[in-house]
């Protein structure tokens, strides 16, 4: 009797010590990363064609997964509004090539557009970008949202 109760103690503080040292682990395991998108508006544009157009829309970030070959990263340029949001550009999609090594992709994206387009609201106008990112198979693999630009265009 007194070697049963011997053995269940001992089972009992060994499961109690394995259940804090994972704990433990748990609670230091690193962050996972995120797939980033930066939205930036910069005054004037113009096009290979010689074109001019009153602002450039610029989307970069890095996604948070490691492509070992190509990706493909989509952006829409929406205006944010209270009950749905407007697309004012888009899909437009640029492939990637991460063949030389791996890891996390980084992209940049720009395209130009007039202020009849990015005047979507009366009064102040709040833009963002939502960012898909696609794997070699054209597999939706990622999303996000940029920041929101606000402005008077």
């Amino acid at each position: 009797m007194k070697l049963r109760h011997a053995i269940r103690r001992t089972l009992t503080v060994l499961t109690a010590a394995t259940v804090v040292a994972a704990g433990a682990v748990a609670g230091t395991a690193a962050p996972a990363l995120a797939v980033t998108a930066k939205l930036e508006i910069f005054l004037q544009c113009q096009t290979n064609d010689g074109r001019y157009w009153d602002y450039t829309v610029q989307v970069s970030g890095a996604t948070s997964r490691w492509y070992y070959d190509k990706y493909s990263v989509e952006v829409r340029i929406w205006g944010d509004d209270e009950w749905s949001d407007d697309l004012l550009g888009g899909p437009y999609r640029t492939l990637y090539d991460n063949s030389s090594g791996g890891g996390p992709g980084y992209y940049t994206f720009a395209v130009c557009m007039n202020s009849s387009t990015l005047n979507e609201d009366v009064g102040l106008d709040d833009i963002y970008a939502g960012v898909r990112v696609y794997n070699a198979s054209n597999v939706n693999t990622e999303t996000v949202e940029s920041n929101r630009w606000y402005g008077y265009f």
